[in-house]
């Protein structure tokens, strides 16, 4: 009986449509050739694209389906370091071609330039303006340096044309409009702006958002789409920023009105003014010294030029000693907070303007979906995984002593005095932290954290250590005891890394086995119980939900063979069997149902995989996402589990987060909130 109500709407839409529009219907003869379509938008006509969208239906049947796309519409301008400024249509526009993508390193074969502050509108063919329907807005990733709103993973054509027709199946009550955009990424969306001189700031990738979302609250409309009924989503630092906007009751709220944060890294610290600053002199002291120039007068191949040397892996290492809090320095591109206490010399607050505090203490302003993937720290950590191999011994055959495999001439067992330099950095901090504390007290107390640091390491140090140890502290910072604490914990403790997969011994697991610690480590400290400890912080104002992804897919998102640290990235997501595993983005696939990995190659999905990309690209865009799974006492999760089933996980913490180490309690999250782990980094 259901099957034949569909097939009555089904038709009766086909026939009005094809009233409305004569190349609205099509079959496998049809031309699939892309026609025109326009729309009014003021005294403007905005000019773009009839697509037939290929898509297989709930009925598991082949349908095309009509979906109008119109691509890079410049919705503001910008100078460089300045910040962007709305257009309002004009005229024809052409938006018939995806935009110039914001520049940045690699993606070399895409057109870039600095004029790129474009988006992407998908929506059903022949809506009328004031039509109302639910609009679905995408900020994409790619760690504050790279990504755009026209890749391939994240075209929004299937999920739109599956709304249509999921609407003519009788499955939902209206189709939806998407919308996806541009903004700026790398130096040139995030660069130090003394407050004093531009109170605006210059997290200009933030401001471009918000020129954005004003865009679709002022334009969306004519286009059919409800100003007053708009989700952002988005992925990683597309989540970070919606985190970000959080913050600003002038957006959240205004110009949408829900959220989902895929895979937010809340455990990573975003800079603090005097950081930023400070990296800010760097790059314009390695600009002048390359190119005689400052960074406003490099030309744009000059200017990536600066950005590389920003990313080298000295200069990472670099900014995560020098960045604060800890873990900043991981992202040199994120936004900094623009807030701080000015130096006794003048008195007085910075307030900053676009980020004011660290995401973790903002309260959520509208219904929001917060979300982690189980092996999300996988590629952040994959540059890593080749030091632990640093120990690893061999039977030497003419001694049969065990020699290490790397720099063999490099000693097990000796010391190395390190009093002296490590008491002249004492002696230089106690000499001019009180004058650094007159002028800047959040260097002075980094300072002082250092000071304490430094003298609790022993004088005499052995030549060559166990690395997981030093790389932990060195990730989560030198100036706090985080690493220190987790340490003493059995789900985090080091292995014995001077064979590969232990020496045979109960619990023992090797260099590999720190491989597999420095993962969960950073993945429970950066993400899962990250986001679950945002989540529980908010009050009962607004729904929030909270979610696992924890699907091992056939394929893996991250592919072999674009360099060294993407091919590290790739291993690192790679189960034994080639399978994928749950890492980060590894969802995208299935929320945009689109078969390509995250350099836009093609992949294949295997049955399994193709039952939730369409199950899951549908659940994504409904209503029973945010009222379904509201998060309670219970300690309930909207798990998509390793069956590609969407349920719900109740006491999560102790059935899928139970520690080894008893001093944790039954919940591997709430033992190490209450151990003071998890966030000591953070400001209070």
């Amino acid at each position: 009986m259901k099957n034949y109500s569909r097939s009555i709407i089904a038709t009766g839409i086909a026939l009005a449509l094809v009233a409305c529009n004569n190349d609205s219907s099509t079959s496998g003869k049809d031309n699939l050739a892309p026609s025109n379509v326009a729309v009014k938008v003021g005294d403007a006509q905005v000019k773009g694209l009839l697509e037939k969208i290929k898509i297989t239906n709930l009925d598991n049947q082949a349908e095309t389906v009509d979906v109008e796309v119109y691509k890079g519409i410049r919705y503001a301008t910008a100078n460089r370091f300045q910040h962007s400024k709305l257009v309002e249509p004009t005229e024809q526009v052409d938006a018939t071609a995806f935009g110039d993508i914001c520049p940045q390193l690699g993606n070399e074969a895409i057109a870039q330039s600095e004029d790129c502050l474009s988006l992407n509108i998908w929506r059903p063919t022949g809506i009328p303006a004031g039509k109302e329907l639910p609009v679905y807005v995408f900020i994409h990733g790619g760690s504050f340096e790279s990504g755009a709103g026209s890749s391939a993973l994240n075209q929004a054509d299937t999920i739109v044309a599956q709304s249509i027709s999921d609407t003519a199946l009788g499955e939902r009550e209206a189709p939806f409009i998407a919308v996806s955009l541009n903004y700026r990424v790398g130096l040139l969306g995030s660069k130090w702006v003394d407050a004093e001189v531009n109170p605006y700031g210059g997290n200009y990738g933030i401001g471009d958002q918000k020129r954005a979302l004003e865009w679709v609250n002022k334009y969306i409309a004519h286009f059919g789409g409800d100003s007053s009924n708009v989700t952002v989503f988005g992925e990683s630092a597309g989540a970070m920023s919606i985190g970000i906007l959080q913050q600003d009751q002038d957006v959240a709220g205004p110009y949408y009105q829900r959220a989902i944060m895929q895979s937010n890294p809340y455990g990573i610290a975003y800079k603090d003014y005097g950081s930023a600053q400070r990296l800010q002199n760097q790059l314009e002291q390695h600009a002048q010294d390359q190119f005689g120039k400052s960074l406003a007068e490099l030309s744009l191949a000059e200017l990536k030029e600066v950005q590389a040397y920003a990313k080298q892996p000295t200069q990472l290492v670099t900014g995560l000693v020098t960045s604060f809090p800890a873990t900043s320095g991981f992202l040199p591109f994120a936004p900094y907070i623009e807030s701080r206490e000015k130096s006794l010399i003048g008195g007085g607050k910075i307030d900053g303007y676009h980020i004011v505090g660290q995401p973790i203490h903002t309260e959520f302003h509208v219904p929001t979906v917060v979300g982690f993937n189980s092996d999300e720290a996988n590629i952040f950590t994959a540059m890593l995984d080749w030091m632990f191999l640093y120990n690893i011994t061999t039977e030497d055959p003419e001694t049969g002593e065990q020699v290490p495999v790397v720099m063999p001439d490099v000693s097990q067992t000796d010391t190395t005095n390190i009093s002296a330099p490590k008491e002249a950095v004492i002696s230089l901090i106690k000499k001019y932290y009180w004058a650094v504390w007159a002028i800047d007290k959040e260097l002075a107390a980094q300072m002082k954290a250092i000071q304490k640091e430094l003298e609790a390491i022993p004088d005499e140090v052995v030549t060559r250590q166990n690395l997981y140890p030093i790389i932990t502290r060195l990730f989560l910072g030198l100036q706090n005891q985080t690493a220190n604490k987790a340490l003493e914990f059995i789900d985090y403790a080091a292995f014995d890394d001077k064979t590969l997969t232990g020496k045979g011994e109960e619990g023992e697991k090797g260099a590999l086995g720190n491989i597999g610690q420095i993962r969960k480590l950073a993945n429970d400290l950066l993400f899962t119980c990250a986001a679950r400890e945002v989540v529980d912080r908010q009050s009962t104002n607004h729904a929030t939900t909270l979610y696992h992804y924890d699907y091992t897919s056939s394929i893996n998102i991250w592919p072999f063979g674009h360099g060294m640290m993407g091919n590290l990235a790739a291993l690192s997501c790679s189960n034994s069997n080639g399978t994928g595993k749950a890492c980060h983005a590894s969802e995208l696939p299935f929320v945009f149902n689109k078969a390509v990995n995250i350099a836009g190659e093609t992949i294949y999905p295997n049955q399994q995989d193709r039952q939730l990309m369409s199950t899951m690209s549908r659940i994504w865009f409904t209503d029973k996402l945010f009222e379904g799974y509201p998060r309670n006492s219970a300690d309930n999760v909207l798990m998509i589990n390793a069956d590609g089933q969407f349920v719900e996980q109740l006491d999560w913490g102790n059935t899928l987060n139970a520690p080894q180490d008893a001093r944790l309690g039954s919940s591997i999250c709430e033992g190490i909130s209450e151990q003071g782990i998890l966030f000591d980094y953070m400001p209070k």
